[in-house]
């Protein structure tokens, strides 16, 4: 369950940044983290989705050990 092979969300997280200066305020940052998001190219996300089966049959084969992913 803590697995991050089973996150694809890391992967996601590991290319699309928010990398900027610090913001100010709250609303700031809030409309940066959208800014960002709305970027994220939707079949990057479906690939990220589709790869869940192998993630998981991976994690399998490993008995719980790293993956490749």
């Amino acid at each position: 369950a803590y697995s991050p092979d089973l996150n694809p969300i890391e992967h996601l997280w590991s290319k699309r940044r928010v990398e900027s200066e610090q913001p100010d305020t709250i609303e700031e940052l809030q409309d940066k983290v959208i800014e960002v998001w709305n970027k994220i190219d939707k079949e990057y996300l479906e690939n990220l989705v589709r790869s869940m089966p192998m993630r998981c049959q991976a994690v399998i084969d490993a008995k719980g050990g790293p993956t490749k992913y």
